[in-house]
């Protein structure tokens, strides 16, 4: 608790004129849902964050938009939306202390914060930046980050209650969102998610869609979860 109002303190000194990036273009993030049985509720993800995380090295707080691909998506999706958000989570965090190994300048979401980003990507905070970022992906394209954002972060409370109560909204808003996500179904992965037990429903295949990449065949296997960038 000591913590949060520490950092509550931090935070109140740039949430009143809350100063926000400009959101630069579209950037889609390709993610894989990967089943490793035909139980519905046993899968991994794969997320492809090399694109992003290029245009995030180039300066651009860019406007990341989830794509999601999956062989069925009969599974719990309440489920579904607390498991990928901390997955995401995860692999995000993982990007960012690799690039922090790197020595090129890092901007964008992965690094040359500004003071509001940067306090919520503080140790004491984990998976919030993250958390923020996903918000960005499954919000309607017109909205500007303002209005994206939890009103919690400005509404007139103590410090302490007002980061503890942005922290469940951006979560609630992340899960509420992700359980509504467009899952678009690939032939290569309904395949292997079928495999061995009668197919399923077909609604929703793009059968206009690329091969798979290498790195998730690679996956479809031996069943490791993880990104690709």
């Amino acid at each position: 608790m000591k913590g949060i109002r520490a950092l509550g303190d931090r935070i109140a000194e740039t949430v009143g004129g809350l100063s926000l990036p400009t959101l630069g273009r579209e950037v889609e993030l390709p993610v894989y849902l990967i089943h490793n049985s035909p139980d519905a509720e046993d899968y991994f993800f794969i997320f492809d964050f090399e694109e992003f995380v290029e245009q995030s090295r180039q300066g651009w707080f860019v406007r990341p938009k989830l794509r999601l691909w999956a062989g069925r998506s009969d599974f719990n999706r309440r489920a579904f939306a607390r498991q990928f958000r901390e997955s995401f989570a995860q692999e995000f965090e993982l990007a960012r202390a690799e690039l922090a190994r790197r020595p090129e300048a890092k901007r964008g979401w992965f690094g040359g914060l500004p003071g509001f980003f940067r306090d919520i990507a503080a140790p004491s905070l984990p998976g919030m930046l993250a958390n923020l970022v996903l918000l960005v992906a499954v919000s309607a394209g017109t909205k500007v980050l303002g209005q994206i954002l939890p009103g919690s972060w400005t509404q007139q409370k103590s410090d302490a209650q007002k980061l503890e109560d942005g922290i469940a909204e951006t979560r609630s808003k992340v899960d509420d969102a992700l359980a509504q996500i467009e899952i678009t179904l690939h032939m290569e992965l309904y395949r292997h998610a079928w495999r061995g037990a009668p197919p399923g429903r077909l609604t929703g295949v793009d059968y206009d869609a690329w091969p798979l990449p290498n790195y998730v065949r690679q996956h479809l296997e031996d069943g490791t979860s993880g990104s690709w960038w």
